[in-house]
């Protein structure tokens, strides 16, 4: 794409004058210089859907006019050396006073302050070659030749084994980036510098990866594959759950079980009193019972979320930080925040904390643990529960336990997936014998059909060797984590750590270190120490890494490889596992060549033809298909369709009573979320009932966003270039309107389309047709009643009871602290004066009918499939 400096100067056949004085100095109404001669004006300037109109007005032309043009053009001030440009003191309202004059006077905008064969009293203010000129030309162009469509080329992929897709724009790229990473519209800055190169992509890609909400992305996207918040959203909770042998963690209700016991002593304080626990009870007593029933209940709900979110708050920590990544397997520390540091710790932290504030994280140590009944960790020869990143992560382990015949080996298969990217179950698929399997015992002797297998998964079983089942260190009274029928049996030694009839522990054909076979563990707090090293180690970790990342950032999961050669697509399926498997190396090679740097590989993969692929060349069938979950249209998941439509409407879809968003709460599992537990998997493609949730969503919003932007004194977002009086029957308003319509595309879509323009452009001026000409039909011959408001529009019936017909449009203020009251006050209402009326009713008065077509295309761009994807 062409930079601005790229763009194809004015020509100039004259020498250049000196830029005069501000008019501050010289004072307004003085001729400077003569007129020159006229000079063509080129408006060949290639123009990009990223930046609004108003937004390059306000970057661009508002600093000129209002350091030096707005003193004399004040509506006291302004001069008669012909058209005049008034200009209002607001950037606002003085943009639309500049559209408004260069509808009607075109160039002129640029030829009066150049003195280019126009007159102007101020002299020449601006040097005809100038920025500034070119920007004022810019300017021009935009009012005078909206575009139908913007050049925002797409780019052919470098990757080898992608020459075939095309990528879209660096532009678009950070449009995405922007919304899933940050959830806000990237700033036209931000933009030019992505269109400069792929450096400058890559800068303002990683820009993006702080802040919270990336770091709410980060969470749940490391969610989404350990799943450890089953213990707060999920049907078993936090505290119960550690609670399995309850005199392990001897404060773990210590802070809840107080906070509930002061709340129902004050409670029956208060009802013993005659009151009620209310917030505004007239009784002191009872206004204190309610405050502590609150504080008892934030204080179990804060302490849940803190024990799940735990190892996902390490990898937070760890990214945040810009510490190396293979810290989330090494981490001799664990993270808590002050609801969970008095349960756990209690002494680690060296500065105060507020007990409440549930953001504070920081690392600590699991200190208050009892390895037997009034048995502490101390008393066992520990400082405090050695600690080994995630492995050692409580609801980590809880959440995929063992039995005392699995023996770990779940957790060790786990680990594979998650920080190896090695699924050991579709290592060796084949066909097992019936027979085998009643007898064998120990899938994990040689010359079974398990051992394949199992070679790699006991090893890594016998690492958790320390751990029980249910997450607990020393589960056995302080010694070791071992079944009593297994102790109580003839293979059990004095002092063993593990099963002796099966594979020693260890790592990749390494024996854990160990003080004598099976037994402890050497020259390591607990075997996961050692396994942690091992792990970060291998070259597997790199690519792992990228695979445990793989469908946060593109909303799939890897490609696994074909196995039946005979199937018409193989030669196609492989060759795409195979080059996406080479990519997935490159980015794992980065990823140890930058010490681990988590943001490193994330830009990696968002640079990446997964990401940014939009079309393909080639005309193979078999192609097209095996790639078409590549690049753009994954379907967003609720947490990031909530980010979206704040991000782009600027609003929230919410309730006033309500935290969060209507998809974070009422509509959740019904738009794709999970709960950890019984439903683990996002959904891949949209179903009936999340249609039905997106539908409600554009329904309820659209009306209520034009309600809002055209409110006098709201701010506009996305209709900064109409007002109500914008007459699509006139060619100035139809420009008006196209260019806003391409302002939504991209908003909305992230796309420029010359048909979907028209299309939109079409169902606008249709309604509007419609709606004037039912205005204008007689109602007392059974035409149709258009009433000049905005809340509704019905079929005119004797008593206008079908309320099928209603389009109700709800009147609410999404922000009360803005200064702006939007509300409707139907009092004292002069009918006869419009002005009047429009005080009283702000927009919801829309007798001009030009804002009813907007909630149509708004309705059908949030209900689009390009809007619920990115």
């Amino acid at each position: 794409m062409k930079t601005k400096k790229e763009f194809i100067p004015m020509r100039v056949l004259h020498k250049p004058l000196m830029v005069l004085l501000g008019l501050t100095l010289l004072g307004c109404a003085q001729d400077f210089g003569d007129v020159g001669d006229p000079v063509d004006l080129e408006l060949d300037r290639t123009l990009s859907c990223s930046e609004t109109d108003a937004e390059f007005f306000s970057r661009a032309v508002w600093p000129t006019l209002a350091g030096t043009c707005s003193s004399c053009h004040a509506a006291s001030q302004v001069g008669s050396d012909g058209p005049a440009l008034v200009l209002s003191s607001s950037e606002a309202d003085a943009y639309q006073d500049v559209r408004q004059y260069i509808a009607e006077h075109g160039d002129t905008f640029v030829r009066k302050p150049t003195l280019n064969g126009a007159g102007h009293d101020g002299g020449r203010l601006l040097e005809v070659d100038s920025d500034q000129a070119d920007d004022f030309l810019e300017m021009v162009q935009r009012v005078t030749q909206p575009i139908e469509a913007c050049e925002d080329e797409g780019v052919v992929a470098r990757e080898l084994g992608f020459d075939d897709v095309v990528n879209i724009s660096a532009s678009r790229t950070v449009r995405k980036s922007a919304i899933l990473m940050q959830g806000r519209m990237p700033t036209s800055e931000e933009v030019t510098t992505a269109q400069q190169s792929d450096v400058g992509l890559r800068t303002v890609l990683r820009s993006y990866l702080n802040g919270p909400v990336f770091e709410s992305w980060l969470k749940n996207s490391a969610n989404d594959r350990l799943l450890t918040r089953k213990y707060f959203t999920g049907q078993t909770e936090a505290q119960e759950a550690l609670a399995a042998d309850w005199y392990l963690y001897p404060g773990l209700f210590d802070r809840t079980g107080a906070a509930f016991d002061a709340a129902e002593a004050a409670e029956l304080s208060c009802v013993s009193g005659g009151g009620q626990p209310a917030q505004d009870a007239s009784e002191p007593a009872c206004q204190v019972a309610w405050q502590k029933r609150q504080l008892a209940n934030v204080t179990y709900t804060e302490t849940q979320r803190a024990i799940a979110e735990e190892p996902l708050e390490l990898i937070r920590y760890v990214v945040t930080q810009d510490r190396p990544y293979s810290e989330i397997l090494t981490a001799n520390y664990r993270m808590m925040n002050p609801f969970t540091y008095e349960i756990f710790d209690g002494e680690s932290w060296t500065s105060a904390y507020d007990r409440f504030n549930a953001e504070d994280w920081r690392p600590g140590q699991l200190r208050r643990y009892q390895v037997a009944w009034n048995q502490t960790i101390q008393s066992a020869g520990y400082d405090a529960v050695p600690a080994a990143g995630l492995l050692s992560s409580p609801v980590f382990l809880l959440r995929y336990p063992s039995t005392d015949t699995n023996r770990n080996r779940a957790r060790s298969r786990w680990t594979y997936y998650y920080f190896l990217g090695v699924d050991i179950e579709r290592l060796a698929v084949r066909a097992m014998d019936a027979e085998e399997l009643k007898n064998v015992t120990n899938p994990g002797a040689e010359g079974t059909s398990c051992f394949g297998c199992h070679q790699l998964l006991d090893p890594v079983a016998g690492a958790f060797q320390s751990w029980g089942n249910d997450s607990q260190f020393l589960a056995r009274n302080g010694q070791d984590s071992l079944p009593s029928v297994y102790v109580a049996g003839d293979e059990y030694h004095d002092g063993d750590q593990w099963y002796r009839e099966q594979l020693a522990p260890g790592f990749n054909g390494v024996d854990l270190p160990v003080s004598a076979p099976f037994g402890p563990v050497s020259g390591y707090n607990d075997g996961l120490q050692w396994l942690g090293e091992q792990l970060v180690a291998d070259p597997r970790f790199a690519t792992g890494t990228a695979k445990f990342w793989f469908p946060g950032v593109f909303g799939r999961e890897p490609l696994l490889a074909p196995s039946e050669p005979s199937d018409a697509d193989y030669a196609a399926r492989l060759q795409a596992y195979q080059d996406e498997q080479a990519l997935i190396a490159t980015w794992g090679e980065n990823f140890i060549a930058s010490g681990f740097d988590l943001k490193t590989l994330l830009v990696d993969m968002m640079m990446s033809p997964l990401y940014r692929g939009e079309q393909l060349t080639t005309a193979d069938s078999h192609r097209q298909q095996v790639l078409s979950d590549l690049g753009l249209g994954r379907l967003l998941s609720p947490e990031q369709l909530d980010r979206k439509l704040t991000a782009v409407l600027d609003v929230d879809w919410k309730r006033d009573w309500q935290n969060d968003g209507q998809l974070l709460e009422d509509y959740y599992m019904f738009y794709g979320g999970i709960d950890s537990d019984g439903i683990t998997e996002r959904p891949e493609a949209m179903n009936s009932l999340m249609y039905s949730v997106v539908d409600r969503m554009a329904n309820e919003l659209a009306c209520e966003v034009v309600l809002q932007e055209f409110w006098p004194g709201m701010p506009r977002v996305l209709f900064t270039d109409v007002t109500m009086d914008t007459d699509p029957t006139t060619e100035a308003g139809e420009a008006s309107i196209r260019q806003t319509i391409n302002n939504l595309l991209w908003r909305l879509w992230g796309v420029s389309d010359a048909e979907e323009q028209e299309a939109l452009w079409q169902l606008y001026k249709a309604i509007y047709d419609q709606r004037i000409a039912w205005r204008e039909d007689d109602d007392s011959n059974g035409g149709t009643y258009v009433s000049d408001f905005l809340g509704y529009s019905v079929q005119w019936d004797d008593y206008r009871d079908d309320e099928q017909l209603d389009e109700n449009c709800e009147v609410r203020d999404y922000d009360s602290n803005d200064g702006v009251d939007v509300s409707l006050n139907w009092d004292g209402i002069v009918w006869q004066d419009p002005e009047n009326v429009r005080a009283h009713l702000g927009s919801y008065y829309n007798p001009q009918q030009s804002l009813r077509p907007w909630v149509a295309v708004l309705t059908v761009m949030l209900t689009d499939i390009q809007f619920v994807t990115e």
